[in-house]
């Protein structure tokens, strides 16, 4: 039997269920008032509904209560949706009317939060009189309150609400006895039983829907998941569990920083909880990561990398003494053998082995394994360990060649500290640790801090900052360094660096800078209009404006303007930011499908099939957008007209080719979330029936599904699922064969494209991606043939034909031809082929990247053959005076320089340097000086070989010159505080000290036999001495008037004791001081 006091809890819930029946009759009483027509409880209604006077709730509600509203049926409808209406919109009784809702509203959420569902009888009592009185007023009679309290009708539905607890609990415990035996599916449904019962509490429902969501995730149900996670934490924001399920959910989906507030919020309910600390880990890393785009938990290498890492594991000799040098090394690579093997359990081994001698290589990589879980239980305490332990090795071994493990470690514990993964969470630390990275020139960890400090992250935001440790990262070999360098320059408006940056760039090849170079180029035209009015608006309110980007300053005039609108920042519609904007994310995120101009495209179209296909994919593609962009106005996802367009659109585009519908994650995460409405209502449209244009309309969307979530490990179930439904659409199997092959999944995906055979013969797609399959199994005669076929049917122009001639020299290079000149001969061929094709090619596809070109170049050039490619360029050092580290290093290698030449003549006498690489550019002076412009350090790109004709640079001398009877060499600084090494040859004439300012005409920056970049003066006449200089500079902090000297050697000039030190300890100042 149930308790008295339980009866008296359900009562006081039928009186709220009245509550709700009155709240309909008021409803539709007030609908027919107003619209002159009943409502009728149809999909129909609800769309009226939503898109007319209830606009205003349905944006207010959740998902649930939404799609409630959507279906028009007014009795699904609860108490907080009417609450909504007769508060939010004009359909209500008055003031008494909205009043008395109003204090009906904390008395349903008190029932729904009701701790033990028990109410005494005074409790009772106030409940009802209060309650007594509002239903009266809601419409309610005297007659049927009485006969819910008293009567045997209200004991009967009283017993059925206790009967529904009871049945609720004993269905979620069946669902949590499957849900342990992993059978989600059987799980949700036992969940989804107890939820549609009536009479449930809060408490209740948000322990099921919490389960529920579990279950979700576990089938790869993410948008589900994360539903049911909002509404557990709705209904019970104080249950940890609905917190982690929605972190968990959130994760999912990639939205790292939303799931590290949900595992935030779960760890303030149970701060003891080291799991929950331990998602909230996994989750800041994650986010690092992509923010990053690039994966820097495991060192991998690309192709490239490897290809020279097998070459130099091959050469015994080499091999034989680098392992005589460093035992540990052999333990060492054949831990990377197999950790790029994935076979994880053997590469613990070798690290083990290499780090018991002591190899800070071998220590590292086992942390990162450790990190990861692979091959090894995941420990973040032992990986902190072992990091830490090999961040205090020397970074240099006594032949001053860098130890491979120190610089990386210290990247590792800043990464740790940065995002509060393997680390409690803390920016001070990340930059400590990420400069001591950069000290000893790690370029990743120069990126990281400059992002940190573009974007404010952790440190206060600082452009110049940020500006010069992307220069560092450039100067260290990080690919990211350039581009970032250039977004920096575009969201601080400087369009002109952007535009010269970008264009450096876009020849190092970088596809992000040809994605870039027609937004800039729109920037600049409309960079001077659009910021002059904001540029007298901020000078007349005498605002500051440093840091900020130029989208932050118009937004804060907006914001000023328009107070009464307080979503003003979201009027800058995301579309047309996919034209016009440059995102400061990792470059693999920025693809634009307005990249390819369609004019272009369309004068082409006649001569070719394949530039007829991209043709109509761009132009498929753009209409797509501009049907998308109207949506935006639009308060709910419709099946219209003009959905089934964009729908049909957006797949013509992905049939065609694919890639030309790359856009941003955030305009594809948009995009997405339609699609995936639109399948939901077309799946329902089809589910039972037979209608040609429904079935091709479905079809249609599981394309654009399937594209959009191309990175989800749910899309090869979900494609084997469409394959079931539509056995003859060969382009399910198409996009699942090239998931299988990126899944090194050969057989599986060699029988999608034996499928795609049998419904289109000779399919040009398919029979290039057969041999692609072929030769990723080594199956090299087969992958030939494919290669050979697919050069016979496709077009010249065809974007996979250069591809298709350097694979060929690649199966030719993978053969076991025992004439090596005969096959270097047909490597060659092949390489020149590809070049060729190459020109043909359609310019929006250049420059040409190809994993296989470089590998064909690579064996050219070790085997001196023909490769007339151009090499990867190096990357070089240019300058920066950051926190210190590229300054530092120049500094010091400079003062080490002269230690190292003093050491000599004093052990050998008259010692002669006589020798010098020629330089392969020569610098000439004009013959006047008129019309010269100026030039900085930070507008020279480091990574090219250049002599700057009608420039000017002016330097300032930050260390001693020193002469080597060959050359005088210094470090100078320009006048934006930016270093450079300077070499002058045949400069005797000139007399220099630490502190002299000269200016070089026509600078050549050139790469030196360090493979670092300088300025090299080859004619004196091109270096002018001014007669001003800093007299008495500091040799620290280049102040002039310095009163102190070192007391050992005289000649050192200090501003303070405090520079004096820090030159000491910091810049070696010993190195030099008897020197």
């Amino acid at each position: 039997m149930y308790s008295a006091e339980f009866y008296n809890w359900c009562k006081i819930e039928l009186l709220l269920v009245k509550a709700a029946e009155c709240l309909r009759k008021t409803f539709e009483q007030c609908w027919q008032r107003k619209y002159k027509v009943a409502w009728s409880n149809t999909p129909e209604c609800g769309q009226n509904f939503t898109n007319s006077v209830g606009f205003s709730v349905y944006r207010h509600v959740g998902k649930i209560q939404k799609e409630y509203l959507e279906g028009g049926d007014i009795r699904k409808w609860d108490l907080t949706i009417f609450n909504a209406i007769f508060i939010m919109t004009d359909l209500n009784r008055g003031a008494v009317f909205q009043a008395n809702l109003k204090r009906l509203m904390p008395i349903r959420n008190s029932m729904a939060h009701h701790s033990d569902k028990n109410i005494g009888s005074q409790e009772y009592q106030q409940y009802w009189s209060e309650l007594k009185g509002i239903l009266l007023v809601l419409g309610a009679t005297e007659e049927e309150l009485d006969d819910i309290i008293h009567s045997r009708s209200s004991d009967s539905k009283t017993f059925i609400m206790t009967e529904n607890v009871k049945r609720s609990i004993e269905l979620k415990l069946e669902g949590n006895k499957l849900l342990k035996e992993q059978k989600f599916q059987m799980a949700v449904t036992k969940y989804t039983d107890a939820i549609t019962l009536p009479g449930i509490s809060d408490a209740d429902l948000s322990i099921l829907y919490s389960n529920r969501s579990f279950c979700y995730l576990k089938l790869g149900q993410k948008t589900q998941a994360l539903e049911d996670a909002k509404l557990s934490k709705r209904l019970n924001p104080e249950y940890v569990k609905a917190h982690i399920r929605l972190g968990k959910a959130y994760e999912a989906l990639e939205r790292y920083d939303k799931a590290i507030k949900s595992f935030d919020k779960a760890l303030g309910l149970d701060t003891n909880n080291d799991e929950i600390r331990q998602m909230r880990s996994d989750a800041r890393k994650l986010q690092g990561l992509r923010e990053r785009d690039n994966d820097e938990t495991i060192k991998n290498l690309n192709v490239k990398s490897r290809q020279q890492f097998k070459e130099l594991k091959n050469r015994d000799q080499l091999r034989k003494m680098m392992f005589d040098y460093d035992p540990a090394l052999e333990h060492v690579w054949a831990g990377h053998e197999y950790r790029d093997d994935q076979n994880y359990l053997k590469a613990v081994e070798c690290y083990k082995k290499a780090a018991a001698m002591r190899s800070a290589e071998g220590m590292y990589n086992l942390a990162l394994l450790m990190i990861n879980g692979q091959g090894i239980n995941r420990d973040y305490q032992q990986a902190c360990k072992l990091l830490l332990e090999v961040s205090k090795f020397d970074p240099f071994d006594k032949n001053k060649i860098p130890v491979v493990g120190v610089k990386e470690a210290e990247h590792s514990i800043a990464l740790g500290y940065h995002e509060g993964s393997i680390m409690e969470k803390s920016a001070e630390m990340a930059v400590v640790w990420y400069e001591k990275a950069i000290s000893h020139q790690n370029g990743m960890s120069a990126n990281n801090l400059a992002l940190m400090y573009f974007n404010g992250d952790g440190v206060t935001k600082d452009f110049k900052q940020a500006e010069k440790l992307f220069l560092c990262a450039l100067n260290y070999g990080d690919p990211n360094a350039m581009d970032n360098l250039v977004n920096l320059y575009v969201a601080s408006g400087n369009i002109n660096k952007a535009e010269k940056w970008n264009e450096k760039s876009k020849k190092q090849g970088s596809k992000l800078a040809r994605d870039r170079e027609h937004a800039i180029a729109q920037m600049a035209l409309k960079s001077n209009a659009d910021i002059a009015e904001v540029i007298d608006w901020e000078k007349e309110l005498n605002l500051p404006f440093e840091n900020m980007t130029i989208r932050e300053r118009i937004f804060r005039k907006l914001s000023y303007e328009h107070p009464d609108k307080p979503d003003i920042l979201e009027t800058m519609n995301d579309l047309e930011n996919l034209k016009n904007k440059s995102e400061r994310v990792s470059p693999t995120t920025i693809t634009n499908g307005y990249r390819y101009d369609l004019e272009v495209l369309a004068k082409r179209k006649d001569k070719s099939e394949f530039s007829n296909r991209m043709y109509r994919a761009v132009r498929s593609f753009m209409e797509a957008l501009d049907i998308f962009q109207s949506f935006k106005r639009r308060a709910v996802v419709v099946l219209d007209n003009d959905s089934r367009l964009f729908i049909s659109r957006l797949a013509m585009c992905y049939k065609l080719e694919h890639f030309v519908g790359s856009m941003p994650m955030e305009i594809r995460e948009v995009i997405r979330k339609h699609v995936l409405l639109l399948l939901s209502y077309s799946d329902r449209a089809v589910k039972n029936s037979e209608n040609i244009d429904e079935l091709e309309f479905n079809q249609d969307c599981r394309i654009c599904h399937a594209v959009l979530n191309m990175q989800s490990d749910e899309n090869i179930n979900f494609l084997t699922e469409c394959i079931k439904k539509y056995p003859n659409n060969k382009f399910f199997f198409e996009i699942r064969g090239c998931l299988y092959n990126f899944k090194d999944k050969n057989e599986d995906a060699l029988r999608d494209f034996n499928r795609i055979d049998e419904i289109s013969k000779n399919d040009v797609d398919n029979v290039y991606h057969k041999a692609a399959t072929f030769k990723l199994m080594n199956r090299m005669n087969q992958a030939t043939d494919a290669y050979n076929k697919f050069l016979s049917i496709a077009s010249e122009d065809h974007r996979k034909v250069p591809e298709t001639h350097y694979s060929l020299g690649v199966c030719s290079m993978m053969s076991r031809n025992k004439d090596t000149i005969a096959q270097q001969d047909t490597i060659a061929q092949h390489y020149e082929r590809g070049l060729k094709a190459e020109e043909k090619q359609i310019p929006f596809l250049l420059p040409y990247e190809s994993t296989s070109k470089e590998m064909l170049e690579l064996m050219l050039r070790t085997l001196g053959g023909r490769s007339k490619g151009k090499q990867n360029p190096v990357f070089k050092k240019p300058v920066v005076k950051l926190v210190d580290p590229f300054r530092k290093d120049l500094i010091v290698s400079h003062r080490r320089g002269i230690n190292d030449f003093s050491k000599i003549m004093s052990s050998q006498g008259d010692f002669q340097v006589n020798f010098t690489a020629k330089p392969s550019k020569s610098q000439s002076v004009p013959l006047s000086l008129v019309g010269l412009k100026p030039i900085y350090l930070s507008d020279i790109d480091p990574t090219a070989d250049h002599v700057l004709d009608g420039f000017v640079l002016e330097l300032t001398l930050i260390t001693a010159p020193f002469n080597n009877n060959m050359s005088i060499s210094f470090v100078a600084e320009d006048n934006n505080s930016n270093v450079q090494r300077v070499s002058l040859y045949n400069c005797e004439k000139h007399t220099l000290a630490i502190g002299s300012k000269i200016s070089v005409i026509n600078p050549y920056l050139r790469t030196a036999m360090d493979g670092k970049p300088l300025i090299r003066v080859d004619d004196p006449n091109s270096v002018i001495v001014s007669p001003h200089q800093i007299v008495d500079m500091c040799h620290n902090c280049g102040k002039g008037g310095s009163k102190f000297s070192c007391a050992k050697c005289k000649r050192a000039k200090y501003c303070s004791k405090e520079c004096q030190v820090l030159d000491w300890k910091e810049y070696s100042h010993k190195l030099i001081c008897d020197s």
